[in-house]
C-alpha cells in the first residue's frame, strides 16, 4: 500500500477484511488492525496484540514496506507468548519468499498469490496440529533452516465462493473520500489481467486468466452495504474492471434497477471502451473512469508492450467525457527507453487530453516484473533499500536519464498540472459543495503536496 499522505485518504482494506471474514467461518475468533486508519501507534498496535494473544498474526506488507514489517513481526513475536505464528502475504512475499524468510526474520509463513483460501487452510491445519507442508501455495522453514515451498494453490475459479467481507471488522469511517470526507468501500469485482505488461506484476497475485464474481453476489454485497452501514460511495477495485464487456452493462443494469442511488469509480483500458459500456456505467453511478495510459510516445508504450495506441486514448478520454464521466490518467515516467524528450512529449500529451485528474508515478521495477528482470540484468538499479521504492521516487538511472532526473521531472508535471488556476477553479467548482468539503478538501491537500 501506498503510504498515507500519498493520496490524502486511506483505502479500506478489502482483502484483510474478506480473509478474516472466511477464516471467521471456521470457528477461528478474528481481530483485523488498521492502525494507519486509526491513527494508533506502532506501541499502541504492540499492546493490543499483547491483550489479545493471537496464535497466529497475518500481516499485509508491500516492497516499500517490508523491512518495516518484518521489524514490526520481530516485535509482535516479543511480545506475544510462544508459540505464535507469524503470516506474511501481499505480492511482494509471493516473489520474494526466499530473501523474507530466514531463522531471525520473525516471519513463519509466507503466502504465495490469492490469499484468502491459503489463509483459513492454513489457520486450520494450525489449529488441527496437522502436516503444515500439506497446505498448498505456502512457503517457510522447516526444522533444519531449509526452505520449503508447498506445491501451488490453484486459482478460486468461483469467486462466488469467498464471503462478502464484514465491513463491521473495522470502522468505516475511517475510510473517506478527500474530496467530500464521505465514507467510500472497495468492491472486488473481478480478477486477473490477461496482459502482459512489462511494468506490471499482479499476475504474481491474481494470475493471467480474468475471473469475475456474478452480477448477484455484486449487488448482495452493495445492498449490504448501503443498507447496514449506509455507503453510497464505491471503489470498484480489479486490475482491469471493464475486461467483460457484458459483464459490466450486466451489472450496471442491475444497479440501475435496484434503485440503490450510489456512487462509485472504475479503471479500464483505452482499448475497451466504447459508447455504450460508457453511458451504462454513467446511469448506474460512476462518476470517475481511471485510465492507465502510461506514456505519451507510441514507441515506449510498444517497449513497455501496454498494447494500445495514443489515438485510442484519445478517443476513450473523448468518449467517456462525452458520456458525462470525469477523467484520470495514470501516467508513469522513467522507463527504461524514455528520454528528456519523450518525458516533454508525454506531458504535452496529456495537456491535450480533456482529464480531471492526472497521477503521474516514476517507473518502479517490482519484482516479478520483466523490468525488474531487465534492470538486474543491465545494471540500472540505483539502491536495494526496499523503502525507496514508492511511486514518487525513481530506483532507475540510465545512461540517458538519471533517477534524480526523473524524480524532478515528475514532481514538476505534478505541480505544473495541478496548480494553475483554471484546474484549482475546477476543482473546488465540481468537489466542493458545502464548507464541510473544503475542510475535508484542505486536510489532504498538505499531504498530497508532500507526497508531490
Amino acid at each position: 500500500m501506498q503510504r498515507k499522505g500519498a493520496w490524502g485518504y486511506i483505502m479500506s482494506p478489502v482483502t484483510m477484511v474478506t480473509m478474516a471474514t472466511l477464516v471467521r467461518t471456521g470457528g477461528h475468533d478474528v481481530t483485523v488492525l488498521d492502525c494507519p486508519a486509526t491513527g494508533d501507534s506502532f506501541s499502541d498496535m504492540l499492546a493490543t496484540v499483547a491483550r489479545i494473544k493471537p496464535d497466529i498474526v497475518f500481516i499485509n506488507t508491500s516492497t516499500p514496506t517490508i523491512n518495516d514489517d518484518i521489524y514490526a513481526a520481530k516485535q509482535i513475536k516479543a511480545v506475544c507468548p510462544s508459540p505464535m505464528l507469524t503470516v506474511m502475504f501481499g505480492i511482494h512475499p509471493s516473489s520474494c519468499y526466499a530473501d523474507i524468510l530466514s531463522p531471525d526474520a520473525g516471519i513463519d509463513f509466507c503466502i504465495i498469490g490469492e490469499p484468502e483460501l491459503i489463509a483459513l487452510n492454513l489457520a486450520e491445519a494450525i489449529a488441527d496440529g496437522t502436516d503444515i507442508s500439506s497446505v498448498a501455495g505456502i512457503a517457510f522453514l522447516d526444522a533444519i533452516g531449509r526452505l520449503v515451498v508447498t506445491t501451488p494453490q490453484y486459482l478460486l475459479h468461483d469467486l462466488d465462493a469467498l464471503p462478502i467481507p464484514d465491513w463491521s471488522l473495522v470502522d468505516i469511517y475511517n475510510y473517506r473520500l478527500p474530496l467530500n470526507n464521505e465514507p467510500f468501500l472497495l468492491v472486488n469485482t473481478n480478477r486477473g489481467c490477461p496482459f502482459h505488461c512489462t511494468f506490471c506484476n499482479a499476475y504474481v497475485y491474481y494470475g493471467r486468466k480474468p475471473r469475475r464474481r456474478s452480477v448477484e453476489h455484486i449487488m448482495m454485497e452493495l445492498s449490504r452495504n448501503v443498507e447496514q452501514f449506509g455507503v453510497r460511495n464505491f471503489m470498484f477495485w480489479a486490475e482491469e474492471f471493464i475486461l467483460d464487456r457484458d459483464f459490466v452493462i450486466e451489472l450496471c443494469e442491475a444497479i440501475a434497477l435496484a434503485g440503490l442511488n450510489i456512487h462509485w469509480v472504475c479503471n479500464s483500458r483505452v482499448d475497451a471502451v466504447d459508447e455504450t459500456v460508457l453511458s451504462a456505467i454513467r446511469r448506474a453511478g460512476c462518476w470517475n473512469i481511471a485510465f492507465g495510459i502510461e506514456s505519451g510516445n507510441q514507441h515506449v508504450l510498444d517497449l513497455i508492450n501496454k498494447q494500445i495506441t495514443l489515438a485510442q486514448c484519445t478517443r476513450a478520454v473523448s468518449l467517456a467525457k462525452l458520456a458525462g464521466l470525469q477523467v484520470t490518467g495514470h501516467i508513469i515516467i522513467g522507463f527504461p527507453h524514455d528520454t528528456s524528450e519523450t518525458i516533454i512529449a508525454t506531458e504535452r500529451f496529456v495537456n491535450e487530453l480533456d482529464l480531471d485528474f492526472v497521477q503521474y508515478y516514476c517507473a518502479i521495477p517490482y519484482p516479478g516484473t520483466a523490468l525488474y528482470k531487465d534492470a538486474v540484468k543491465h545494471g540500472w538499479l540505483t539502491t536495494d533499500e526496499w523503502e525507496q521504492w514508492e511511486h514518487n521516487r525513481s530506483v532507475l538511472s540510465y545512461e540517458n536519464l538519471t533517477s534524480e532526473e526523473i524524480i524532478r521531472s515528475r514532481r514538476r508535471m505534478m505541480l505544473r498540472w495541478y496548480f494553475t488556476p483554471k484546474r484549482v477553479i475546477n476543482t473546488m467548482k465540481n468537489h466542493i459543495k458545502r464548507p464541510s468539503d473544503l475542510l475535508a478538501f484542505l486536510s489532504h491537500l498538505v499531504g498530497f503536496i508532500r507526497w508531490m
